[in-house]
């Protein structure tokens, strides 16, 4: 049986750079089809669902919204070739499994070997979206980076506290804080079960670093972790918090 031709979807909001990209793609018509082009984050969310592209070739300055930060909301995600002309954001993208990282003007070379990149990576004829929920297990290492573009490879374990940084996450961990361009919602769902727990809307602790938990004012609890971090947690979370320290 013939192997279908990859679904691709262009999200830029140049229409040249689009049509450019159309273009140069068109050289690789027998193994790629371009399904959608859209030119906001908006449009690209409604496309995905619709469309259900295997690849997203995606500019990361948006009018609406990063392609990075969409990147990060998708979960899972479909396979994404960000086309930019900021070389600053590839450690991000890697961060998140991006299959490839081109520069603009795309060089049509260069562009060659993303193809085939897409085609060595899986099999077409059964084709799956990446599952990037696979929950983490305590002893995985993880890349981050800091404001000073510093990589951290660090155990899952090491993270004491998890909190919401803008579109992103700060994550404060042994040996310093780093953050991640995924939400707090989507790096909690691939969190290690019973080892870490929600605090409140905007932070998840470790149970494992915990040191203190004092009642606190309305039902809330005051914890501090490693560090003399104080976190406090919202009456709503009290219980479950209590029920997983209990015997």
């Amino acid at each position: 049986m013939a192997e279908r031709k990859l679904r691709a979807l262009l999200v830029d909001d140049e229409p040249l750079a689009n049509a450019e990209l159309q273009r140069l793609l068109g050289a690789h018509h027998d193994v790629l089809e371009i399904v959608g082009v859209c030119e906001d984050a908006t449009a690209a969310r409604e496309a995905i669902d619709r469309l259900l592209p295997d690849v997203i070739f995606l500019d990361i300055a948006l009018p609406d919204e990063s392609g990075i930060a969409l990147m990060a909301s998708l979960d899972p995600a479909p396979t994404v070739v960000f086309v930019t002309a900021f070389n600053e954001h590839a450690v991000q993208a890697f961060e998140l499994s991006a299959e490839d990282y081109l520069l603009k003007p795309v060089n049509a070379l260069r562009l060659e070997q993303a193809v085939a990149r897409l085609l060595a990576s899986g099999d077409r004829s059964t084709p799956e979206p990446r599952d990037l929920r696979r929950p983490l297990r305590l002893h995985e290492r993880i890349f981050l980076h800091d404001t000073n573009a510093r990589l951290w490879l660090i155990a899952v374990g090491e993270i004491k506290l998890l909190e919401v940084a803008g579109e992103g996450t700060r994550v404060v961990f042994g040996r310093g804080t780093a953050n991640s361009p995924r939400s707090l919602r989507a790096i909690e769902q691939r969190l290690p079960e019973h080892a870490f727990i929600r605090a409140n809307r905007t932070q998840i602790i470790a149970l494992s670093h915990v040191r203190e938990v004092h009642p606190w004012f309305v039902g809330r609890l005051k914890v501090t972790i490693d560090g003399g971090i104080e976190v406090f947690v919202s009456r709503r979370q009290a219980r479950a918090f209590t029920n997983e320290l209990s015997l």
